[in-house]
This record gives structure tokens, C-alpha cells and sequence, in this order.
């Protein structure tokens, strides 16, 4: 499995017979010839969503979430919602919830099990009073608990630097909650620096967890997977 962050909250998967490309906003792609293509779009905010992805040309399927407006009519989209179980050919799709708008997702492909989080984060703004994020935590691990019992090979989660010192909240939650055995930041702002410290802070207690440090756009990873 070869798994490229491209940008933001983007990253591709590429397997033997498939290449998943998730919340595309722009950036270089290695799309490889004679492999199914999905994208798939968990929300409609301009970091995670662009137009762009229906000019791309293949053999394409879209998964997209239905907060998305757009009369996407002439494509083949599959329209998605949270708490949903979607069959995309030989492709399992499972949606959740999120703590902002559209989805979080899982994917089992060829035998894999691919976590995307989409937005699902635990968010703490300095607006959110007590009670507030007394809810965000309830929220956000309600939704997290839905996926802990499914087999996860690569999970795709938020390490925000705009959270300052809460920025590890989702993260260590996710770590604890989720069985995967990779764990890829994304959602950090161009501030890789992150990627490094939330790896120096959380590896140590997760020894059988893979937590990969991201250090640049167009990283890609070959996992013996």
C-alpha cells in the first residue's frame, strides 16, 4: 500500500487495483493508468472540497457527502450521509458523524481498512463555554466509539495547531479509541512541526501503533501492508 499526503487534509491510497483520493483541494497527483478511482469528499468546506476533481478523467467513481449542493448529475456519485453503509462495487463504505458539517468515513478495499476523519475533531474555540465543551467531548467520542470494533489498517485524523495546547485532544482519543495500526495527521495548516511533536508526545505510549510524521506536501509512505 503506498499512501502520498498531498495537501491540507488530502491523501491518496493506492492499492493493487485501486487509488482513493480523499478531500482534494488542489496539489500534484500521481493518478497511476488501469486502477479504479474513487474520490471521496467528506464535507463541502472550501479546505476539503474542490471543483476541480471533476476534471480529472478515468475510470471515476465520486463518495460524496450530501451536504454538498452541486448538481453533480453527470457524474457518478455516490451520495453519502452519516450513519450510512454504501456498497461501491467491491468496495464497503461505512459514514459516521461529525463535529462540524458532512461525514467521517471507512472504507474496506481489496482486504484493507481505510479511516478518513473527515472534520470530526474535538473542537475547543475560546468562544465555547463549559457547557459547550462538555458536549464537543460527548459528541466527538460518540462518534469515534462507532468505529472502534471495525479492522483498520491506515486512519487519517485531525492534529490542528489552531487548538494551541488542545491540539492533541482528538488525537490521543483517536490513538486510545481506534485499532489501526497507522495513524496519519492531517488537517495541520502547513505546520508540520506538529506532526513532530504530537509523534514525540503520544508514540511512546502507543508502541503498537504507528504514528507517521509528516514533514512536507507530496510525501508519500510504502507501507508492508
Amino acid at each position: 500500500m503506498k499512501v502520498t499526503f498531498v495537501r491540507h487534509s488530502c491523501y491518496t491510497v493506492e492499492l493493487k487495483n485501486h487509488f482513493l483520493i480523499f478531500d482534494y483541494i488542489g496539489g500534484p497527483l500521481n493518478i497511476p493508468k488501469g486502477k479504479k478511482i474513487i474520490w471521496v469528499v467528506t464535507h463541502g468546506h472550501k479546505d476539503h472540497y474542490n471543483k476541480d476533481i471533476f476534471t480529472f478523467h478515468g475510470e471515476i467513481q465520486y463518495v460524496i457527502s450530501n451536504d454538498i449542493v452541486d448538481d453533480l448529475s453527470k457524474y457518478q456519485v455516490t451520495w453519502v450521509e452519516p450513519d450510512g453503509v454504501y456498497s461501491l462495487d467491491d468496495v464497503l463504505i461505512k459514514t459516521y458523524g461529525s463535529t462540524d458539517e458532512g461525514i467521517s468515513i471507512y472504507l474496506q478495499v481489496e482486504g484493507k481498512g481505510i479511516y478518513h476523519s473527515g472534520d470530526l475533531n474535538y473542537w475547543i474555540w475560546p468562544r465555547y463555554s463549559q457547557k459547550d465543551i462538555e458536549q464537543m467531548e460527548i459528541d466527538f467520542t460518540k462518534e469515534v466509539n462507532k468505529v472502534k470494533d471495525e479492522i483498520i489498517d491506515i486512519a487519517m485524523i485531525i492534529v490542528d495547531p489552531r487548538l494551541k495546547d488542545d491540539y492533541s485532544l482528538a488525537g490521543s482519543y483517536y490513538l486510545k479509541t481506534l485499532n489501526a495500526k497507522y495513524f496519519f495527521p492531517l488537517h495541520m495548516w502547513g505546520e508540520f512541526s506538529l506532526s513532530k511533536r504530537f509523534k514525540k508526545e503520544f508514540q511512546g505510549l502507543y508502541p503498537d501503533k504507528k504514528i507517521m510524521e509528516i514533514k512536507k506536501e507530496g510525501q508519500t509512505f510504502s507501507l508492508p501492508l
